[in-house]
Order: structure tokens, then C-alpha cells, then sequence
């Protein structure tokens, strides 16, 4: 991904340098946006409490939570102890409702004997989104992982059979069965396991807690543990789990936070 480096404008207010610029970041931020940034060598960053990590050139990677606040602040300590707070604006998405039917019921309202296999999914997924490995394949511009009409979008609210749900958490392609997946990015797998709701899912490390997930795959190509490049064919598209025609469910986390994957790519 291109860094840009913008001009460096200096305050000083109560012997604590005010900053802005010193990020490798655009001054507005997105909901739900991507970004990697670049400060100096040996450097300590903080967004908000939480201490970011850095690569020993000063890359780090965030993502900010589909309803952030209209600004975020950091904490830069430079390799000498001098502070330069920064404080980005973040614009407003707008997210549609976007109505589903035509599900199976036990899609929609799950029946109580699969209540367990839901719960252990989550938790199996949460443990892969922890992942904090040292790779920067994430530094690299992504690629579409598969070509087809988009049939979802990030942050829609959906009602499923008439029946309101939580803001859908990834980018839909439509595309049909069978059509090959690539890897938007390299990094290693984390998690390959049939789920109730999203089917055949593959989730891919590609460092710094930055990670990609596809679902409803027909097929997975890969395996727990490979290492991956860009490019690799990863699966084929289908209709698994809670779906109704084949496409592939596409999200991108960054820990903990769920982002929207159609912020990262071109228009090519």
C-alpha cells in the first residue's frame, strides 16, 4: 500500500508538541477504513489506549470500527521521549437496509440443538481474528479476490424473512459456483472449518492482526497453516451456509474490528 507522506506542521501549547501529518496518513479518515501509516524509526505509537505495533522501518496498520467517532487521536513519542499528539477527523458512511427473504427458518432463527455449534464457531473464528503475527504482507495494495456483481454491501442492516439482524460485516460477490478465489494478499491460513451460518470459511493472517476472511466457499484449496502468496488460488465460490445463490463473502478485520473491504481496492 502507498504511503504518503504529508507536510509536517508544528505547534507548541504547555510544552507538549502538537502535530499534525506525522503519520503517513490523509488528515480525513473513513469509518470502517484500512490504513497503514509510517513514522520514524524507533518511535512508540498510541491510538487512543491502545500502543500500536510498529515494524523496525515504522510501518503499522489500524482499522477503525464501522461507527467511529468524527476523530481519532494517536500518541507519538519519537526515539528521544518527545510527544506529538494527532487528532484525524473521520467521515460519516452511509448504510443502506438491504432486505433478504427467501432463507431457510432455521437460517433466520436457529433451532436450540445447533445453539452449541454456533457458540463454539464464534469462539473459533474470535481465536483466529487474535492472531499477531510479524508479517507486512499487509503493506502490499490488495487485489479482488474473485470479479462479479457486488450483492452486498459492508454495513448494510439486514432483515432476513422479514426479521431485523446485525449490520452485515463484509463486501458479497456474486459470481457463479465454481468460479476460482484468489488471495488478495499473501500471509499464512489461520482457520479452514465448515461453519452453520457461513459454510466453508477460510480465514488468512497477513500480520499486525490484519486479517481476511471468505465464506460460503464451495471449496478451500488450501490448508490450515500454508503460507500463501498474492495471487493463489485459496477456493471457489459457492452457496454454503445461510445463503441464497453463490457468491463469496468477503471481510477484513483488523483484530478485533470488522472493516470494509471495498475501501481497499482500485477501481481497476
Amino acid at each position: 500500500m502507498r504511503v504518503l507522506l504529508f507536510s509536517i506542521m508544528l505547534i507548541f501549547m504547555g510544552g507538549v508538541v502538537q502535530a499534525k501529518n506525522l503519520l503517513g496518513l490523509p488528515d480525513e479518515l473513513t469509518q470502517g477504513g484500512f490504513y497503514v501509516g509510517k513514522v520514524a524509526a524507533d518511535s512508540k505509537l498510541w491510538l487512543g489506549d491502545q500502543k500500536l505495533k510498529l515494524s523496525p522501518e515504522g510501518y503499522f496498520a489500524f482499522g477503525l470500527n464501522w461507527k467511529q467517532g468524527g476523530m481519532v487521536k494517536f500518541r507519538l513519542l519519537d526515539a528521544k521521549g518527545a510527544e506529538y499528539p494527532q487528532r484525524l477527523t473521520v467521515s460519516k458512511q452511509k448504510y443502506d437496509v438491504q432486505h433478504i427473504d427467501g432463507l431457510p427458518p432455521k437460517m433466520v432463527t436457529p433451532p436450540r440443538e445447533v445453539l452449541n455449534r454456533i457458540k463454539a464457531d464464534s469462539t473459533r473464528v474470535k481465536k483466529a481474528r487474535t492472531t499477531d503475527s510479524d508479517r507486512q504482507d499487509f503493506r502490499r495494495d490488495f487485489i479482488w479476490p474473485v470479479r462479479g456483481r457486488i450483492s452486498g454491501k459492508f454495513g448494510n442492516h439486514r432483515i432476513l424473512n422479514g426479521t431485523p439482524k446485525s449490520p452485515h460485516t463484509g463486501m458479497d460477490i456474486a459470481a457463479p459456483t465454481g468460479t476460482p478465489i484468489m488471495a488478495p494478499l499473501g500471509g499464512e491460513v489461520t482457520m479452514v472449518s465448515d461453519l452453520y451460518y457461513t459454510g466453508n470459511t477460510l480465514i488468512i493472517d497477513h500480520g499486525f492482526g490484519v486479517s481476511t476472511v471468505f465464506a460460503h466457499m464451495n471449496t478451500v484449496t488450501v490448508r490450515m497453516g500454508q503460507h500463501i502468496r498474492q495471487g493463489d488460488k485459496i477456493g471457489t465460490v459457492g452457496a454454503t451456509g445461510r445463503a441464497t445463490g453463490p457468491h463469496l463473502h468477503w471481510g477484513l478485520n483488523w483484530y478485533k474490528e470488522r472493516l470494509n473491504p471495498e475501501l481497499v481496492l482500485g477501481s481497476d
